[in-house]
C-alpha cells in the first residue's frame, strides 16, 4: 500500500480551511464588528544558554559580508571556508560534522541528500531579519520533526512578521575589493490588513583575485587567487497572510542560480585551478499555522526542492581531457505538527514528517530514491517560575530503492532527550541537556563511483551540555560545559586500489563555551560589547593501539573566540569586530608538519543614516581584516587579505 501521509496532510489541510470559512459564514446572530487592534510587542530576550542569536537590526551594523561572517560571532562553531566569494562554507557545531547541523529556511527545512552539507554562502546576509543557532534541543515545540532529529539547528528568517504602514522599497549597492559588486532589492507591500507582499532579487559577482604570499621553505613569493569568480542570482517572492492569533499562511517562490569557480589547494609551481560548478535551486514552500482551541495549535508545512549541480574540471588525466559530472536532485517534504496545551503547566507536542528524496547523476547507475518518515513526540512540564522539563523521542522509518545493485540497508530507528532548565533564583538559570541523535549516509557516501559504500551505516551522536546563565536588562553571563560522542564515524579508507567510505572512527568531545555582554548608556552613546571563547578537546578513540588515537581531530582547534562591539551616537555606528582561533591539524596525526597556525582577523566597520525627504539613506564602509592577516582555515586554501568594502541602501 502506497503511502498516504502526503494525501492525508492536504485533506486535514483543505478540512482546517472549510472549517474556518463555515465557521464565520454560518453564525446568523447580528453582531457589530468593531475595529481589529494589532498589539505587537517585542520578542521575549530570555533564552536558554545554548540558543544564540542576532538580529538583522544588528548585524547590518556589523563588518560582515556574508552569513559566515555572522556565525564567526557564535561559539561552539567550526565554519569550513575554502576562501573567496565563491568558496564552499559549512558550518560544524562543536565537532559533530556539519552533516549533524540542521539548516531552515523561514521556518522548513533545507536539505541536499548528494553531500549532506549545506553551503550557506547561498543565503544574502543583507536580507535577513534573524540568525538563530540552537545547540541540541530547540526551545520551539512547533517545529518539523526532521529539526528535532539534528544535534544542533540554525535557523535563518528572512521575513519580519511586522505589518508595514503601506509598502516599501529598499535598493542595496555594494561593492570592494576584488571585483566585488551586490545589487538587491527588496520590496514590501501591504495589500490588505491581513495580507502583505514582499519580494527579494539580487545579483552577485566578484572576479576574487586576490594576493597572497607563498612560502616553500626559504623561498618567499608572492602569488594571485584563480579561479575564485562567481556570478550568482536569487530571486524569491512570499505572500504571507495573518489574522492575529487564529491563522498565518505563509507560501515563498525561490530561485537560485550561480555559476563559480571552485579555487584548488595551492600546489608549489601549480597555480592552475580548473574546476568549475553551476548551482541552479528552486523551490516553492508552504507554511500554515492555525489556533483551532484555545490549547490547540496545528501547522502543515509542504516544500517541492529542485536542485541540480553541474560539476566540470580539465585537467589531462581524464579522457578527453575533462571530466563532467551532473547531478539532479528532487525533494518532496511535508510535515503536520500539533501542539497540546494539556494544562497550564503541561504541553505535548506530535510532528510527523514524510519526504521523498530522488538522485539523477553520472557519478552514479543506482539512481536512489529515499522516502523518510519521521515522527517526534515532546512533553515539556512548566512549573511556575521554578524549572521546566522537557521529554522527547523522534522514530525514522528510512527505505531507500535503486535502480540497479545495492542499496542502503532499511532503517528503523528513535533517539531520545531531555532538557531541564531550573531558575533558582531571579534572573539565574541552569540548564542541563541530553540528546542523541544521528545522521544517515549521504548519496556520495553511499554510491559515488569506485569509493560509495552501501553498508554504511548511520552515524551516532550523544550529546550532553550542563550549562548557566545570569543576566540582567543591560548585561548577561553563561557557560556551558559539553561532552560528545560520535560513533560509526563515517571516514574514506584506503583499500588495495581505491579509497573506500567505511564507519570506522570514534571520537569523544569535551568541551566549554564562555560568553559575556554588556550594554552601556552615557548620554547619548549607545555600547554593546560581546566576548565569547571556545574550549574544545575533540580527539580520535577509535583504537587504542593506534598512533592516531587521542590526536586532535582535523580542523578543530583547541582554543577560539571571538569579540565584537557596536558604538551608537545619533545616527552614527562604529562596530569592531575579532574573530581568533588556536593552532590546528589538516590531518589526523598530530605532528608539526600536520600543523596550522592560530590566527587573529580584525575588522571595523563605520555606518552613517540620515533622511532626505522620505527617503531613508544608510552608507556604510568597512574594513575586513584590516591587518592585513594571512591565515589558511582549510590547508592550502589561503584566505583573502585586508579588503574594502562600501555598502549604500536606500528605503523608499
Amino acid at each position: 500500500m502506497k503511502n498516504i501521509l502526503p494525501y492525508s496532510l492536504i485533506l486535514v489541510w483543505l478540512m482546517v480551511f472549510c472549517a474556518d470559512i463555515s465557521a464565520q459564514n454560518s453564525d446568523t446572530v447580528i453582531t457589530k464588528n468593531l475595529r481589529e487592534i494589532d498589539v505587537y510587542a517585542d520578542k521575549d530576550k530570555k533564552k536558554s544558554s545554548i540558543v544564540q542569536a542576532l538580529e538583522g537590526k544588528f548585524i547590518c551594523l556589523m563588518p560582515v559580508s556574508e552569513i559566515s561572517d555572522v556565525l564567526k560571532l557564535f561559539s561552539g562553531l567550526n565554519i569550513k571556508d575554502y576562501g573567496g566569494t565563491g568558496g564552499l562554507k559549512t558550518v560544524s557545531v562543536r565537532s559533530l560534522g556539519a552533516s549533524h547541523t540542521a539548516v531552515e529556511y523561514d521556518g522548513v527545512p533545507v536539505s541536499n541528500t548528494l553531500g549532506g552539507q549545506i553551503d550557506i554562502s547561498r543565503f544574502e546576509v543583507s536580507s535577513v531579519s534573524e540568525i538563530n543557532l540552537c545547540i541540541g534541543q530547540t526551545d520551539n515545540l512547533l517545529k518539523p520533526a526532521k529539526l528535532f532529529a539534528a544535534g544542533a539547528t540554525l535557523s535563518i528568517n528572512s521575513f519580519e512578521n511586522v505589518f508595514p504602514e503601506s509598502q516599501k522599497l529598499k535598493l542595496s549597492l555594494k561593492t570592494g575589493s576584488f571585483g566585488y559588486v551586490f545589487l538587491g532589492a527588496d520590496f514590501l507591500k501591504k495589500i490588505s490588513n491581513r495580507l502583505i507582499f514582499k519580494a527579494d532579487a539580487d545579483f552577485l559577482r566578484s572576479d576574487g583575485m586576490y594576493d597572497f604570499t607563498l612560502k616553500n621553505y626559504k623561498t618567499v613569493t608572492k602569488e594571485k587567487r584563480r579561479n575564485t569568480d562567481i556570478r550568482s542570482g536569487k530571486l524569491e517572492f512570499s505572500l504571507s497572510f495573518n489574522d492575529s492569533l487564529k491563522n498565518n499562511f505563509d507560501i515563498k517562490f525561490y530561485g537560485y542560480k550561480s555559476e563559480r569557480g571552485l579555487p584548488g589547494s595551492v600546489v608549489f609551481y601549480n597555480p592552475h585551478a580548473e574546476e568549475r560548478l553551476k548551482d541552479a535551486d528552486f523551490f516553492v514552500q508552504t507554511n500554515y499555522k492555525r489556533r483551532i482551541f484555545s490549547n490547540l495549535t496545528t501547522k502543515l508545512i509542504a516544500k517541492y526542492d529542485y536542485s541540480n549541480n553541474y560539476y566540470t574540471d580539465k585537467n589531462v588525466m581524464y579522457t578527453d581531457g575533462k571530466l563532467k559530472q551532473n547531478s539532479t536532485q528532487n525533494e518532496l517534504f511535508f510535515s503536520w505538527i500539533n501542539l497540546w496545551q494539556v494544562i497550564a503547566p503541561l504541553s505535548f507536542s506530535m510532528s510527523v514528517d514524510e519526504s521523498f528524496n530522488t538522485l539523477e547523476s553520472d557519478i552514479t547507475d543506482r539512481q536512489p530514491k529515499r522516502n523518510t518518515i519521521q515522527a517526534a513526540a515532546n512533553l515539556r512540564y512548566r512549573f511556575k517560575n521554578l524549572f521546566s522539563v522537557t521529554f522527547g523521542e523522534v522514530f525514522t522509518h528510512l527505505r531507500e530503492k535503486t535502480v540497479s545493485g545495492g542499496h542502503f540497508q532499511d532503517l528503523d530507528k528513535g533517539t531520545p532527550y531531555m532538557t531541564l532548565e531550573v531558575f533558582p533564583i531571579k534572573n539565574f538559570s541552569v540548564n542541563l541537556m541530553y540528546k542523541n541523535t544521528y545522521r544517515v549516509p549521504t548519496f556520495n557516501e553511499l554510491y559515488y563511483t569506485t569509493l560509495g559504500s552501501t553498508g554504511l551505516k548511520p552515524e551516532d551522536a550523544s550529546e550532553v551540555n550542563f550549562g548557566f546563565s545570569y543576566g540582567k536588562k543591560t548585561w548577561n553571563v553563561s557557560a556551558d560545559f559539553y561532552h560528545n560522542n560520535v560513533d560509526n564515524k563515517i571516514v574514506a579508507i584506503p583499500t588495495l586500489y581505491v579509497w573506500k567510505m567505511s564507519n570506522y572512527g570514534k571520537v569523544k568531545i569535551l568541551g566549554a563555551d564562555f560568553s559575556a555582554d554588556k550594554n552601556f548608556r552615557i548620554s547619548e552613546f549607545d555600547i554593546d560589547v560581546c566576548a565569547k571563547y571556545s574550549y574544545q578537546k575533540a580527539v580520535d578513540v577509535t583504537d587504542k593501539k593506534s598512533k592516531l588515537y587521542n590526536n586532535q581531530i582535523p580542523y578543530t582547534p583547541l582554543h577560539s573566540g571571538n569579540f565584537y562591539s557596536v558604538f551608537k551616537y545619533r545616527k552614527y555606528a562604529l562596530s569592531f569586530v575579532s574573530v581568533l582561533s588556536g593552532k590546528r591539524y589538516f590531518l589526523a596525526y598530530n605532528i608539526p608538519d600536520n600543523e596550522i597556525s592560530g590566527y587573529a582577523e580584525f575588522s571595523a566597520s563605520l555606518m552613517r543614516e540620515f533622511r532626505i525627504k522620505n527617503t531613508q539613506i544608510s552608507v556604510k564602509f568597512s574594513c575586513i581584516n584590516f591587518t592585513n592577516e594571512q591565515y589558511d582555515v582549510i590547508k592550502f586554501y589561503p584566505m583573502p587579505g585586508r579588503q574594502f568594502q562600501l555598502n549604500l541602501s536606500l528605503t523608499l
